[in-house]
């Protein structure tokens, strides 16, 4: 902010402006030196999650702002004085300006769900005058009284910040995810058990997808969802998909990924046998056909017995317990809501097909031997 000092204080809105020419676009280059523009939403989302990150931080330290260290005289001699650079103040001052700007001063903020830590930290400093001076305009020079004033402040909006982060409601919300990952493994799980009760021998397929490292800044959580719309839609018209009888899968999002998707798949065991080659076909049609050459895949039935303890990949029969034991595996893992993802969208993160009824899929066949255990018992 040094460039502002001998000039006219800017207004929000210029600050305003000015924040958005820094997220409009960093250019970059490609392997070939050309230049790339990163688009405004990627920026966006990693500085959600930034900031997220140093509110876990500063909430797990609880430190407080030190008035005898932090206030300085503007110059040598003078009587104003200003705020001292110092980490939690200057945190604070970014968190500040990331939040507001996000959640309160435009409409970035419609796309994403704060976290608790973000909710609880705009309640307690939204109102501050100080970090609103200096976020959006400039650290102002006060007198010393005005100084001890700002920092008692900002003190009690910490400690209000800090004892709500104690509040049976503000726990209440942090454990929604867990609870979320909770309900989502008991639909995986009663939906493989349905299967297995219609269908002797199930074929798993797991398959990651998701976009190169290029194509990923650019792909917005629309984008990603309507690929994903459109691998769904297929499942009622390509040919890969004549034998499938259940599904679920998981977003998640990362900084170097960005949105992906982890897809588990059930297909009758009596009808496909070939997992591998299957999942790469699928992994193929969201590559090529669904997303236009800007996907790229993960098979994970490719080597699935070196690579998973509990492997539960490709035909499973209904008493291969061992087997059975690794989709509790693969259920615990695909239903875990990604953090990052409950945070950047409002929609669902995670899905299962319907459930099948005994009209859906009667058992052929001879009388089963083997009394089925159910997959969330704890094999």
């Amino acid at each position: 902010m040094d460039q502002y000092a001998y000039h006219d204080t800017p207004t929000d809105e210029e600050m305003l402006d000015w924040l958005g020419g820094l997220h409009s676009g960093q250019i970059i280059t490609n392997p070939l030196g050309q230049p790339i523009t990163m688009p405004s939403d990627y920026h966006w989302r990693n500085d959600l999650v930034w900031v997220d990150q140093q509110l876990k931080a500063m909430a797990n330290a609880r430190h407080a702002l030190d008035h005898q260290r932090l206030i300085q005289p503007e110059a040598f001699g003078a009587e104003m004085v200003m705020l001292a650079p110092d980490p939690l103040l200057d945190a604070l001052t970014t968190v500040f300006t990331v939040l507001v700007t996000l959640f309160e001063k435009t409409d970035i903020g419609q796309h994403y769900r704060p976290s608790p830590y973000a909710t609880r930290f705009l309640w307690a400093f939204g109102q501050c005058g100080y970090l609103h001076e200096t976020g959006f305009r400039q650290p102002p020079a006060m007198s010393r009284h005005a100084a001890e004033q700002v920092l008692t402040d900002l003190n009690q909006r910490l400690e209000a910040w800090y004892h709500s982060m104690g509040q049976p409601d503000f726990a209440y919300e942090c454990n929604r995810n867990r609870r979320n990952s909770r309900d989502n493994y008991k639909r995986l799980c009663e939906l493989m058990e349905a299967l297995f009760e219609c269908h002797s021998r199930l074929m798993v397929v797991r398959v990651d997808l998701g976009y190169s490292e290029f194509d990923s800044p650019y792909i917005d959580y629309e984008t990603a969802r309507y690929h994903r719309e459109q691998l769904c839609l297929a499942f009622n018209t390509h040919s890969l998909f004549n034998h499938q009888l259940g599904y679920a899968w998981k977003l998640e999002w990362q900084p170097k990924k960005g949105f992906h998707y982890h897809f588990i798949f059930f297909f009758d065991g009596h009808q496909c046998r070939e997992d591998v080659t299957q999942a790469r076909l699928i992994g193929e049609l969201w590559q090529q056909t669904i997303t236009g050459n800007q996907g790229l895949y993960y098979n994970c039935n490719l080597d699935a017995e070196r690579r998973y303890h509990y492997n539960a990949m490709g035909c499973i029969d209904y008493h291969e317990f061992q087997k059975k034991r690794g989709l509790f595996e693969i259920a615990k893992y695909l239903t875990k809501v990604d953090e990052y993802a409950a945070m950047l969208v409002k929609d669902r993160t995670f899905q299962t097909s319907r459930k099948p009824c005994s009209q859906d899929g009667p058992r052929r066949g001879r009388p089963r031997l083997y009394q089925s255990t159910p997959l969330n018992s704890g094999l």
